[in-house]
């Protein structure tokens, strides 16, 4: 039984107790969180290695589209609702190695508590600077000025970065499209195609494909979708098999909204670059886009 002069004792090594154990806690999520250290004016492209496949680069509603198409679409929504934006490049580690992603996410991330939640979670081990799923399925790392280096590939790359910053990966040309809200940049688009559609071995000379969307005030995109060849001429002479690659991308990867979206394309052929915009598309639509790219 404890006596009234015990109890304040009592009262007074429970203080301690939790104080200790609070103070504990503080320094096992930092101790857990290393953070890897980048300048705030390092631009993400930055971190995002050399001839990608393609690049990206998705806001708030169309990452969200994009994550609610993976299998753990709660968990998804959970990263969505913490990430403004994210900046990826879609990558083949070998020459018969499956494609993978490498990212880096700006948001609201508490990299203490989420490093010290990782620690305790079994599918998950510290390598280094970085967390990596067991399984292989997952890397990531945090970084300064509210970052995470994510990766279904390796990311050391994106780690190295860091310190020594990648080449700039978007072609100057290509400036003003990769400002807009939403941006998808395929340097050899043609090596994709032929892996999904029977093109024959002729030579087609595209070298860049580009779709960019800037918001409307009522909702989704104006978007433009711009191929560019290896000379004016060229471009004239494949012009329609640009519109060609557009009726059936529209028509796989837009299935309810084809009719109007191809309704409303505007064509224009400008020097290299055959180009269709006012493209009326919603958030899943880029997500769909982003999906044949490699996602």
């Amino acid at each position: 039984m404890t006596t009234p002069d015990a109890a304040p004792g009592n009262r007074r090594r429970a203080s301690i107790i939790a104080t200790v154990a609070i103070g504990v806690a503080g320094l096992l999520a930092t101790a857990c969180a290393t953070v890897v250290s980048a300048p705030a004016s390092l631009e993400a492209e930055r971190f995002l290695p050399p001839g990608a496949l393609a690049y990206a680069r998705l806001d708030k509603a169309t990452l969200s589209a994009a994550l609610a198409r993976l299998p753990d679409a709660a968990g998804a929504a959970a990263v969505a609702d913490r990430t403004d934006s994210m900046t990826v490049a879609f990558v083949r580690p070998g020459a018969s190695s499956k494609g993978g992603l490498v990212a880096v996410a700006e948001g609201r991330y508490p990299a203490g508590a989420a490093s010290l939640k990782l620690s305790t979670d079994p599918a998950w081990r510290r390598n280094g600077s970085a967390w990596e799923r067991k399984d292989g399925s997952l890397r990531l790392a945090f970084a300064q000025g509210g970052r995470v280096l994510v990766g279904t590939a390796p990311i050391d790359g994106l780690l190295a970065a860091a310190e020594s910053p990648h080449p700039y990966p978007i072609p100057e040309r290509w400036g003003s499209e990769w400002s807009s809200a939403v941006a998808v940049y395929l340097p050899d688009p043609m090596a994709l195609l032929r892996e999904r559609l029977p093109l024959g071995d002729g030579a087609v000379p595209m070298v860049a494909m580009f779709l960019s969307g800037r918001p409307l005030a009522g909702g989704g995109y104006s978007a433009s979708l711009s191929f560019e060849f290896e000379t004016d001429r060229a471009a004239v002479v494949f012009a329609p098999l640009c519109r060609l690659f557009f009726y059936a991308a529209a028509t796989a990867l837009w299935p309810e909204r084809s009719a109007t979206v191809l309704d409303e394309a505007a064509w224009k052929t400008e020097g290299r670059v055959v180009r269709a915009t006012g493209l009326p598309l919603e958030a899943d639509s880029f997500a769909a886009f982003v999906g044949m790219a490699g996602l």
